[in-house]
């Protein structure tokens, strides 16, 4: 069954624990150790700031005071759109670009010699000579280094080739040479100088530019900000005018073209018109003229004809329906009115026949009078009859006659119309040759009211611009800005110190822990010695004390009795304060006040007294001594070879503890030399000046002194420093502040 998965903790450093605990591999974060390091690199990175502080001081100190005056202008769209009505090209919104291309304009070269030439900057010795500060003066000296290394750097431009010159001087007279002044002038300079020093930006999202020039005077940096302002005003209302002037010559010189045209092509119309007899009337040739008037009569004509047809079915229906016994009253005429006698007969038939009603009605058909009346009835309606038929005849006469009528303009309007091919082709090209006429004639109408507009803009003294704010006298420096100076001295000065510290961490570090020893590289450490720096420390004899004593219980439980113990004693590497201090302390601490006999061997004879020295219980001697002592007690024993086992016998018998002070095993010129002189051995390392990985490769080359070891010490500690590697409150640092 599987267990639920923890936490993982993420380490900063690589982490081993205690022996005693076990190896842990597990990750974790050690914010103590983020902490430690913060706290051993504090010192440098406040050292870096304070030095980033006295730099920026310095370069202030060595700067010269300048001043910035600033000049703001609007791009007036109001202005912009009155120029918009009188020219002949319309200008463009202010949008971003357009604004942007302003800036661009104002620092341009052109409107730089404008300026040059408006203050006569090139004449001013003070302004092309500008006073040189330190700081320039530094920087110039950096530059006569890297200058020469750059053109050193730099590739030669390729020379002209042999068969260009040739060329060109084989062409004579036929080749144009231009004649470029390349010469660098003081104008030249000037305007480079104003250009240097000019700032152009503008004001948010707003049409404000605001122009800004920097300078040692600040009555001049006000007078130049002010000419850039009266110059780019001048620049726009200089073009305008130019460009109205180029249009105004371009459209005199179209117009004159196009005057030419129009006449020509007016002239062929009426040349061609002579020629083919093409005679206008009202606006329209004859031809066409006829034809109109043609084709409005047959559609007139067409019409009279239709209307005559349904008039006369109207009376062939009518006098159908009256000789089929039906009564008809009404006889219409050809022009639709009715006649005098058709209307008298028509109003005797009514009233004849209303009475002839009433008598049925009241004595019946069988009355006289009703008989009467009948018959009265019966002759008005034959006399109708009669009318209609005459009406029919009329009708039918005036239908054949608007016929014949229609046939006839239709016979002539396609006499007309079926003209010859070459008549249509007369009017083709007649019509063609008044378009061209009528375009020409349109195009110089155009031109010339274009011209009218160029001319009016050329005097239009208006530019699209405004000054608002005109440049000011400075009152106080724009440069150097001491407290951002300030601010980034110390900022870059902070970062560079948290970067090499960064670096010092992050980089394998020298002993300077019992800690380290203990947990990195698995070695016994009795503590740390201080050195002559840690003397005033409050921790510092306590310390010296423990770890003395430390060393010296390390080196009684490897004493057996009976005999006595051979401690080899060496330092790691050179660079002690005092190689013959711990030795000599160590025995004092050994001979526990003279109830025991000690040595100290000393295996540099610089060292070592020049005599052998005995107090309280201690002896201090030489090796060589010791070996020539013994070698002479040989020879007069009656010697038997040198035997170093026989000496360390004798010494052991002789002493209880014999302490040989050896040279550096770093610098031993074969591995341990004198592995006869110790029974168990005690490393010397110097505090912060080797690596792990220096001490482990020591060791490995010295099998002998490594398997008799007993433990090591930290010798001449900076426990103010060593206090910043350890964990607070940890037993390590409780012993030292104890």
């Amino acid at each position: 069954m599987t267990k639920p998965v923890q936490e993982r903790r993420i380490t900063w450093t690589k982490d081993n624990a205690h022996l005693l605990a076990g190896y842990r591999d597990e990750p974790r974060v050690d914010m103590g150790s983020i902490l430690r390091a913060m706290r051993r690199q504090a010192p440098l990175a406040i050292i870096c700031a304070l030095t980033g502080i006295v730099i920026a001081v310095l370069m202030i100190l060595g700067s010269l005071p300048r001043y910035t005056a600033v000049e703001t202008v609007l791009l007036d769209e109001e202005r912009a759109e009155l120029l918009n009505e009188v020219s002949p090209l319309p200008n463009a919104v202010w949008s971003d670009t357009a604004v942007q291309s302003e800036i661009e304009i104002i620092k341009s070269r052109a409107l730089a010699y404008q300026v040059v030439d408006l203050l006569n900057l090139d004449e001013d010795a003070d302004f092309l000579s500008p006073p040189v500060g330190a700081t320039q003066r530094v920087l110039g000296l950096v530059s006569l280094v890297t200058d020469p290394l750059a053109r050193l750097l730099t590739p030669a431009p390729p020379a002209p080739s042999a068969s260009g010159s040739d060329e060109s001087e084989s062409g004579g007279g036929t080749a144009v040479e231009l004649d470029f002044n390349l010469d660098v002038t003081d104008r030249d300079r000037a305007v480079q100088i104003l250009r240097d020093r000019l700032s152009v930006s503008r004001s948010g999202r707003s049409l404000v530019i605001e122009i800004g020039f920097t300078d040692f005077e600040p009555r001049r940096a006000a007078m130049i900000a002010r000419g850039y302002g009266w110059s780019y005003e001048g620049f726009q209302l200089v073009t305008t005018n130019e460009i109205a002037a180029k249009a105004e010559g371009w459209l005199r010189e179209r117009l004159d073209r196009l005057e030419q045209k129009s006449m020509e092509a007016a002239a062929a119309v009426q040349e061609f018109r002579a020629t083919n007899d093409l005679v206008e009337v009202r606006g329209n040739l004859l031809t066409e003229q006829q034809q109109s008037e043609l084709a409005s009569a047959l559609m007139n004509a067409s019409a009279n004809a239709a209307e005559a047809e349904a008039q006369l079915e109207s009376m062939e229906s009518l006098l159908a329906r009256s000789r089929e016994g039906e009564e008809v009253i009404t006889v219409p005429f050809v022009e639709g009115q009715f006649g005098a006698g058709n209307e008298a007969l028509r109003r005797d038939y009514l009233d004849g026949r209303l009475r002839y009603r009433r008598l049925v009605t009241q004595f019946g058909p069988d009355h006289p009078q009703a008989q009467q009346l009948k018959s009265s009835l019966d002759l008005l309606r034959e006399a109708i009859e009669v009318e209609l038929e005459q009406a029919t005849e009329a009708a039918r006469v005036s239908y054949l006659m608007s016929r014949s009528r229609e046939e006839s303009l239709r016979a002539d309007l396609e006499a007309i119309t079926g003209s010859s091919d070459t008549a249509v082709a007369l009017r083709g090209r007649l019509q063609q040759l008044e378009a061209i006429s009528e375009t020409y004639a349109q195009v110089y109408r155009d031109y010339l009211a274009r011209l009218e507009v160029a001319t009016q803009q050329q005097n239009f003294p208006i530019a699209a611009i405004k000054i608002i704010s005109p440049a000011e006298v400075p009152k106080s420096a724009s440069s150097p800005q001491k407290k951002a100076m300030l601010f980034a001295g110390m900022l870059l000065g902070g970062m560079l110190g948290v970067l090499i510290g960064a670096a010092r961490e992050l980089l394998p570090k020298p002993i300077r822990t019992v800690s380290t020893l203990r947990q990195e590289l698995g070695l016994s450490c009795v503590g740390l010695l201080p050195g002559r720096k840690s003397l005033d420390d409050r921790g510092a004899a306590a310390a010296r004390s423990r770890t003395l004593e430390r060393l010296a219980q390390a080196c009684e439980v490897n004493l057996k009795s009976p005999g006595g113990l051979l401690v080899g004693i060496a330092p790691l590497s050179s660079g002690l304060e005092d190689p013959t201090a711990l030795p000599v302390a160590l025995a004092a601490h050994l001979s526990r006040n003279g109830a025991r006999r000690v040595m100290v061997i000393h295996e540099d004879p610089a060292h070592a007294p020049a005599s052998s020295e005995s107090k309280d219980g201690i002896e201090t001697v030489s090796l060589p001594a010791v070996l020539d002592s013994w070698s002479e007690t040989k020879s007069v024993v009656g010697g038997q070879g040198f035997d170093f086992g026989l000496l360390a016998k004798h010494l052991r018998d002789e002493f209880s503890f014999v302490i040989v002070a050896l040279r550096p095993i770093s610098e031993a010129s074969r591995s341990d030399p004198h592995a006869w002189a110790y029974d168990t051995t005690l490393l010397r390392i110097p505090w912060g000046q080797v690596l792990p990985g220096f001490l482990t490769d020591a060791l490995l080359d010295h099998p002998r002194f490594r398997d008799s070891l007993a433990t090591t010490v930290l010798e001449d500690a900076q426990l103010a420093t060593a206090r910043r590697y350890m964990n607070r409150g940890s037993y390590e640092e409780l012993e030292i502040n104890a």
